[in-house]
């Protein structure tokens, strides 16, 4: 653990790299709002902590801090933007800050997840970006650090003297891994790219296209998934309550156990198939008419809180360990309980008729 000078850092540094999950988001700092709570600049400004990993001596990966990195750097940008074609002298120096602090070469020592890189580099490089592009919250904070150095009329040499009073105290993560160490320092900070987190899990269990599979299956549409997980994890591991911010957490802790019984590749080809009959009742997708009667009876009556106990019957039922009439009456059982609630008042909760159904199928 050392204590470094961000611009000292950033200087020294030839890549660093972004973790694949990272995500850039509306955390990224304004540098220059800290001009003036100490115009004289007699402080030195604490940043906090980053975590790294050293692979090299000039090569880090970026556990934690990428974004007070990216906002140095944008701001430097932004400098040079400001300064450009002024005089000869300011075009020397805008050359020293690219080479300095921007690049390693052609490309940028910045190395972002794949779809941020994409517009840092047209940034970076000067490139048009699209009406989509400057939404993102890296061009928005671009273009406040422009107004900012226009209007206020900020000099180079002001925000160099501020940036020179920045200091953080850098943790070589070393053998830690990345992952968790990312996911719990930031779960209670930020929205996380939860599905990224858990294609990266399923990568370091040898698992490599069944995520891309699942995402297929609702393509895309994320409250679907997220709808699936809910359902899933209390049908199979008996979770009571479902946080959408905790999903990969759920996922590993559901993954790491499994993993005592069955192989990852089987884990995931049981989830892909629960995954399959979950979209088929959400959009009500049957080809057997009773079947898809049924189910549509249950959603006119707002059933969706029963489709966790839908999804574990509806499996067995296709296992062949319920018949379709024994299955056709417990769907039917469900649609009455459905229309009494909907009309009137009951206390009958659905756990407890969950347990009448269990028993019921018992008998069968």
């Amino acid at each position: 653990m050392i204590i470094l000078n961000l611009l000292e850092f950033l200087n020294s540094v030839k890549i660093l790299t972004a973790l694949e999950y990272a995500k850039v988001d509306n955390r990224l700092v304004n540098f220059l709002d800290l001009m003036s709570e100490d115009e004289q600049f007699t402080y030195r400004i604490d940043f906090g902590v980053m975590y790294l990993f050293c692979s090299t001596s000039e090569q880090y990966t970026i556990i934690d801090g990428l974004n007070r990195l990216l906002s140095l750097s944008l701001l430097l940008h932004a400098i040079c933007e400001c300064y450009k074609k002024t005089s000869q002298r300011n075009d020397k120096a805008i050359r020293t800050i690219r080479s300095k602090y921007l690049l390693n070469g052609t490309k940028t020592k910045l190395r972002l997840p794949k779809e941020s890189q994409s517009i840092y580099e047209k940034i970076i490089y000067g490139e048009r970006l699209s009406g989509i592009e400057k939404k993102h919250p890296m061009f928005i904070l671009l273009h406040s650090f422009w107004s900012q150095i226009k209007e206020e009329k900020l000099q180079a040499s002001n925000i160099f003297k501020m940036l020179q009073k920045i200091r953080v105290t850098v943790v070589d993560t070393e053998q830690i891994p990345y992952r968790d160490l990312y996911y719990n320092l930031n779960k209670d900070k930020r929205e996380l790219n939860q599905p990224a987190l858990i294609e990266n899990y399923l990568k370091s269990n040898g698992i490599k296209d069944e995520w891309a599979a699942l995402e297929a299956i609702y393509k895309g549409k994320k409250s679907d998934i997220e709808l699936f997980f809910k359902d899933y994890f209390v049908t199979k591991f008996n979770f009571k309550e479902y946080d959408k911010k905790r999903l990969y957490e759920m996922f590993t802790n559901y993954f790491d156990t499994m993993m005592i019984y069955q192989s990852p590749k089987v884990i995931m080809e049981n989830m892909l198939k629960d995954a399959k009959i979950y979209y088929d009742i959400l959009n009500v997708n049957f080809e057997n008419k009773k079947v898809k009667d049924a189910f549509i009876q249950i959603k006119m009556y707002g059933g969706e809180d029963t489709y966790a106990y839908l999804l574990g019957i509806y499996s067995d039922y296709l296992d062949g360990n319920l018949t379709e009439g024994t299955f056709l009456e417990i769907m039917s059982t469900i649609t009455d309980y459905l229309k009494n609630r909907t009309n009137t008042p009951n206390d009958i909760t659905f756990n407890e008729l969950m347990r009448y159904l269990n028993a019921f199928i018992s008998c069968k």
